[in-house]
């Protein structure tokens, strides 16, 4: 009886194993695709670029726990503060994780408009 319980244990560590968290999700390359085109995401722990039609975007990411972050301090392609941008804070939740994708929703501190869409994995 222990072989069995041994034996069904280990399986079910093997197997999870490979199943991806939101922490994995820290760094990497996304692509976000909308009804006005594509952005690439490249994210580093604490900072997000993010580049629509050949253009640069930065932000600030400070992680609320494993599956939220904050994206602050946006600054344009020159890397100076966006005036528009100025005090928007967007809340990002992580949903759900799939194999090539991850689901996500999006609000802001300014509107009460809520955007789910989906982060294509690149790396």
């Amino acid at each position: 009886m222990n072989k069995i319980f041994i034996a069904i244990t280990c399986f079910l560590i093997l197997s999870c194993s490979g199943q991806k968290s939101c922490v994995d999700f820290r760094n990497g390359r996304f692509s976000l695709t909308s009804e006005v085109g594509t952005s690439f995401i490249e994210r580093k722990e604490n900072e997000q670029i993010e580049t629509a039609d050949g253009i640069n975007y930065y932000a600030d990411v400070e992680w609320i726990n494993d599956c939220t972050y904050l994206l602050k301090n946006h600054r344009n392609h020159d890397k100076l503060i966006d005036k528009e941008e100025i005090g928007h804070i967007y809340k990002v939740e992580i949903l759900q994780i799939f194999k090539d994708s991850i689901k996500i929703r999006t609000t802001a501190n300014y509107t009460d408009f809520v955007v789910e869409s989906t982060l294509q994995i690149l790396e």
